[in-house]
């Protein structure tokens, strides 16, 4: 899935820009599976305690990042924004 997403992000923009984006892209990769790993690792460490309530807070905190990122994949624009510029420059001859 992280080829796929980073083709999705990187086709988004224009290849001017195809180096910040390459650069950002792989930060936010590293921040989510740094997060992933945190979260997992305290969802198997609250599984073991008896309260329950740590592995509540930890499944909540998981639903509410994937929401987020959810959200945010949602909100990737669906069509490269090159393309749009030359189809209306076709448009125009």
């Amino acid at each position: 899935m992280l080829t796929s997403s980073v083709n999705v992000v990187q086709s988004s923009w224009p290849d001017t820009d195809q180096g910040d984006i390459s650069g950002l892209s792989r930060s936010v990769s590293n921040l989510g599976s740094s997060f992933g790993t945190a979260l997992v690792g305290s969802v198997l460490v609250a599984a073991k305690l008896p309260a329950g309530k740590p592995f509540a807070v930890a499944l909540v905190m998981m639903l509410v990042l994937t929401l987020i990122g959810l959200v945010l994949g949602i909100l990737i624009p669906r069509q490269p924004a090159d393309a749009s510029e030359r189809a209306g420059s076709r448009a125009g001859e």
